[in-house]
């Protein structure tokens, strides 16, 4: 019943972000501080729907797929809600500013915050919820999110240092990101449940998915090489996509 009631606030979430109801104004602005105090509430089912009888966290599928998501959502406060500087909306205008240098200043801010706000509750949401959704069924989908978490990660940590600065969504992804699913795939893998094979998939899933964020962004939103919706609505299928491999897999 409570991975019901989780799945039930994560949809309502996700329904609140794309269903036409006249809010998205609202939601360009605001999406990151919703699920600011969505996260809570997530943390609070991943505890009430934890498997007593599972013989470690690290391996309890409901409980990391929650955890999991509301630590994603905890990492977009930091990229584009106020970061560890005190800047409003950082990625905005880390972004803008990476396009501008590559393409020309007449770039800057050709990718708006509606922009960002559809990229987000696209992909990542999609998979966060249909991994709680899925759980503790199967393993895949939470396994993809530990997979785009520990991408994601990486690509902080790499910019730190190739920069020698902080950048929106380092902290969480040193706190959070890269311990969280590190520990699930070493739990996953210790207890026979995901081999080798199975854990690259996951973080091929999550490579990919940066790779067509990315590329989709200059391709769509820079060049208009491709139409704009087609673009989030392929990030929205990519989210899906765990749910559709190794279906027998848990």
């Amino acid at each position: 019943m409570n991975q019901r009631l989780a799945s039930f606030c994560l949809l309502a979430f996700f329904a609140l972000a794309w269903l036409p109801l006249g809010q998205q104004a609202f939601m360009v602005d605001h999406w990151m501080k919703i699920g600011a105090f969505i996260a809570p509430i997530v943390v609070f089912f991943a505890f009430k729907t934890r498997d007593d009888a599972a013989p470690s966290w690290t391996i309890d599928i409901g409980l990391m797929a929650c955890l999991l998501t509301a630590c994603y959502l905890i990492h977009q406060v930091e990229e584009h809600w106020v970061d560890l500087l005190g800047r409003q909306y950082p990625l905005y205008d880390d972004l803008n500013g990476v396009i501008a240098r590559l393409f020309g200043e007449d770039k800057y801010g050709i990718l708006d915050r509606s922009g960002i706000y559809y990229i987000n509750a696209g992909m990542v949401w999609t998979a966060g919820f249909l991994a709680i959704l899925a759980s503790p069924a199967r393993a895949f989908p939470c396994l993809a999110m530990a997979g785009i978490m520990l991408v994601n990660g990486i690509a902080h940590v790499a910019n730190a240092l190739f920069t020698g600065s902080y950048n929106a969504g380092l902290a969480t992804s040193l706190i959070l990101f890269l311990p969280l699913s590190i520990t699930f795939f070493r739990g996953m893998h210790r207890a026979g449940k995901a081999d080798i094979r199975l854990l690259l998939s996951a973080v091929l899933w999550g490579f990919l998915g940066h790779i067509i964020l990315l590329g989709g962004l200059f391709a769509a939103i820079v060049h208009g090489l491709v139409p704009v919706p087609a673009y989030y609505v392929a990030l929205i299928l990519w989210g899906a996509v765990p749910t559709f491999l190794y279906r027998y897999q848990s």
